[in-house]
């Protein structure tokens, strides 16, 4: 992006966000309309009138498909190798252990409405030399922000292809002082977008990223006529002046963790003589904007996704309509009472709340009734079609609801397969999740491989359920030229995402997978103590009750059983000499 010099910086980057705002503000009314809508409004399109009744169905059809899935982290080597392989395994380990410090399940469940009511959430992966991580400093910081907070470029959507985008905040003023290192009054020349009470209190924050003329990711952050932040070269390293770094001289051997090192000093040949030169290793610069896009569903020349409010607004809207209708002719509906002309009538303090008073000689059949409750049975049957047709729009089944009464009989297994077929064009969706986690995961990495220079430890459970550790050492990513001795940082790795067994529907279908397995006996002998063992460790995985106790008592079995045979066997071989 070409900065104009000759305006000032807080000039030129408040009138592009203006330009931004103004360009954004026919999808920010669209997201306004779905908000309103998910929520119960009962405002009718084209009219003046309001909905006398409101059957939700956008929210409950939105609800349905939120899952607290988490897609697993899946990285492997561009070129493999076993080095790269175990490398990318690290990596595996690295954003496993990142996502479970963070608040991912909240971060998923504000991301998943979002997502379907929006079309799309934004993510922001952050560095936070603040953190702290099991005694070293410096970490990741992962947010989920309102598609409403962030303004893109105009007429380009993708994230990638963006030379600035902007993303806005609500702060305090105060809050100011301590982020930015910015005096009071400063702080003071901060503006607030949202009314209320507390303007003097808050502020709104506007941080863009940018590229530079050298594709080099910078930062503006301001509030109003408050300048408080000017990273040009965002990513860069510093030393205590504030000089940019471009690469870091070790004073000492830095131990990798395939047992090899990287020394001080670095020998080349040169003129056929070996020299020792002082080892310089280039600082990682990331060269990507810190945010990640997750669509519901793609849509053409749309930075974020279909909303599914968008979709189903006409049923909604109709469903209002008869809705309204129905609680109308109720309202209005009565028993009418037929008395004669000259009927006696007083009003009693009865539940009854009138009484009627027959004179001598008059008989009770002089007295009816006119009832005028109207039929509502075809309205019924017209709102339910809707709901239907709503349904089918978005892709859900009532077996995806779990509402299908005729599969009471179906196994787990069977009827998690009937749900998966049912819930076949919600393909996309998922895909457009995985895609996001994935990318995530990829900001996560190279972050760390930007910034993280203590070696961080993870620990994890292997595939039979005992705990491993392994680390993560940016260093391990150095590869040395043979040619001059130079280095370079490998940063080739491709990042997807797996679905893990998270829904408590998938979880029952592998249990009950697991245990057909043993029972047939594809898992080895059912009597063996192994086989038992093994069968509690993949319930255990599968997140089935109390089945790490049982995989830890059989686990402890197996290991008396093999002390037991130690001894045994040290005894013969004494007997044996």
């Amino acid at each position: 992006m070409k900065i104009d010099k000759r305006i000032p910086r807080l000039d030129f980057f408040s009138e592009l966000y203006e330009r931004a705002r103004r360009a954004a503000a026919p999808i920010h009314e669209d997201f306004a309309r779905h908000e309103a809508q998910y929520r119960g409004d009962d405002r009718i399109d084209g009219s003046g009138e309001r909905a006398g009744a409101v059957r939700n169905i956008t929210y409950e059809i939105i609800e349905t498909q939120v899952s607290s899935e988490l897609p697993m982290p899946k990285v492997s080597a561009r070129h493999y190798s076993e080095a790269r392989e175990r490398l990318a395994k690290s990596i595996e380990r690295l954003c496993t252990s990142v996502r479970a410090a963070l608040p991912f399940g909240e971060l998923n469940d504000i991301d998943e409405r979002y997502t379907y009511i929006l079309g799309g959430s934004v993510w922001l992966v952050e560095w936070d030399d603040s953190i702290s991580e099991g005694g070293v400093r410096g970490g990741v910081r992962v947010s989920c922000i309102s598609p409403r907070d962030f303004f893109p470029q105009p007429d380009i959507y993708r994230i990638e292809d963006m030379d600035y985008c902007f993303l806005r905040f609500d702060t305090t003023r105060s809050e100011l002082c301590r982020r930015y290192g910015v005096s009071p009054d400063t702080a003071a020349e901060a503006e607030s977008e949202t009314a209320g009470e507390d303007r003097d209190e808050t502020a709104t924050v506007v941080v863009c990223y940018y590229r530079g003329e050298d594709e080099e990711i910078s930062r503006f952050v301001f509030s109003g006529k408050a300048q408080l932040e000017d990273s040009v070269g965002y990513y860069r390293r510093r030393d205590g002046q504030g000089r940019p770094l471009d690469a870091e001289e070790p004073s000492r051997i830095i131990p990798l963790s395939d047992g090899s090192s990287i020394a001080p000093e670095t020998p080349i040949l040169l003129r056929d003589t070996v020299v020792g030169v002082k080892t310089r290793l280039p600082y990682y610069l990331p060269r990507e904007f810190p945010i990640v896009i997750r669509k519901n569903t793609s849509a053409d020349r749309r930075l974020f996704g279909q909303s599914d409010c968008e979709y189903i607004r006409p049923q909604q809207q109709q469903i209002n309509k008869v809705e309204s209708r129905i609680m109308q002719k109720l309202m209005r509906a009565a028993v009418t009472p037929i008395v004669p002309e000259d009927a006696v009538i007083s009003v009693s303090n009865s539940v009854f709340g009138q009484v009627i008073r027959l004179r001598p000689g008059e008989s009770a059949a002089q007295y009816g009734k006119v009832d005028t409750t109207p039929d509502i049975s075809q309205d019924v049957l017209e709102a339910e079609r809707l709901y239907d047709h709503a349904k089918r729009i978005i892709g859900i089944s009532d077996t995806y609801q779990g509402m299908d009464v005729n599969s009471g009989n179906m196994s787990g297994f069977a009827r998690q397969l009937q749900v998966s077929q049912a819930a076949g064009r919600l393909e996309s969706k998922r895909r457009m999740k995985n895609a996001a986690y994935a990318a995530i995961d990829r900001l996560i990495f190279l972050h760390y491989l930007a910034f993280a220079d203590e070696v961080r430890e993870l620990a994890y459970r292997d595939a039979w359920g005992r705990m491993q550790n392994l680390t993560f050492n940016r260093y391990d990513f150095y590869r040395k030229s043979e040619l001059d001795g130079s280095f370079t940082i490998d940063d080739g790795y491709l990042f997807s995402a797996e679905v893990g067994v998270a829904s408590e529907t998938g979880r029952e279908a592998v249990w009950e997978k697991n245990l057909q397995n043993f029972r047939e006996g594809t898992l080895g002998d059912v009597s063996d103590p192994h086989t038992l063992c093994l069968y509690w460790q993949l319930q255990e995985r599968a997140h089935y009750p109390y089945a790490e106790d049982q995989a830890e008592f059989f686990r402890k079995r197996l290991r008396e059983q093999e002390e037991v045979t130690a001894f045994e066997q040290n005894e013969q071989q004494k007997v044996g000499t």
